[in-house]
């Protein structure tokens, strides 16, 4: 858990310089929340700068888990506009940098998003084994957050239902179902009408 630790650390550095807190942001906390402020405003172009400079600072750095995070907001940024390919690229490289630093929750996060990313190319296979791997990854750790494990469950569900594996698809939305109902409402009511299609 370091590194979500330290990534939620940078972020709050940044809120708090903004709100006339006393510590001062480094310099990558305030690359990261001006591309986070730019990507919510729409403004892409703005929030892509910052958030390259942010992987450039990183990596000077020496800092894998910074890197990668930073890479996975650029990643959003290209999704956001449309440009899979370039959000899987930056999607990868921020994956094999969590791998080094054997930072396995920031890794199954990463992968669930990558996962998305091929189902939305449908690039099946490619979707499948980032899913399950990031499934695996859920699953061995006792301290997960349930949301982030339903999320998980809910992209292999609609996986299943591309794939016309209707049994599979009923498991992973009955799991994914009971995860969202302490936290998630929109959750519960997509897993009902899925499964209700599913029959």
């Amino acid at each position: 858990m370091a590194g979500l630790f330290r990534t939620q650390l940078i972020a709050n550095r940044a809120v708090l310089a903004q709100a006339g807190g006393v510590e001062e942001p480094s310099r990558i906390a305030r690359l990261m929340a001006d591309g986070d402020a730019a990507r919510r405003d729409g403004r892409s172009a703005d929030a892509r700068h910052c958030f390259g400079e942010a992987v450039h600072a990183c990596r000077e750095d020496g800092d894998l888990i910074c890197e990668a995070h930073a890479l996975t907001r650029c990643a959003q940024v290209a999704r956001d506009t449309g440009n899979l390919d370039w959000a899987i690229h930056d999607q990868q490289e921020a994956i094999a940098l969590y791998r080094k630093a054997g930072a396995g929750p920031e890794l199954a996060h990463a992968l669930r998003h990558a996962g998305e990313m091929f189902l939305e190319q449908q690039r099946h296979a490619h979707a499948a084994t980032s899913l399950h791997e990031a499934l695996d990854l859920y699953r061995a750790d006792a301290e997960a957050a349930p949301l982030d494990v339903a999320n998980a469950l809910r992209a292999a569900a609609l996986l299943a239902e591309t794939l016309d594996e209707r049994d599979e698809a009923r498991r992973f939305w009955t799991d994914a179902r009971s995860l969202y109902e302490s936290s998630c409402e929109s959750g519960v009511v997509e897993a009902d009408q899925r499964l209700a299609a599913l029959g």
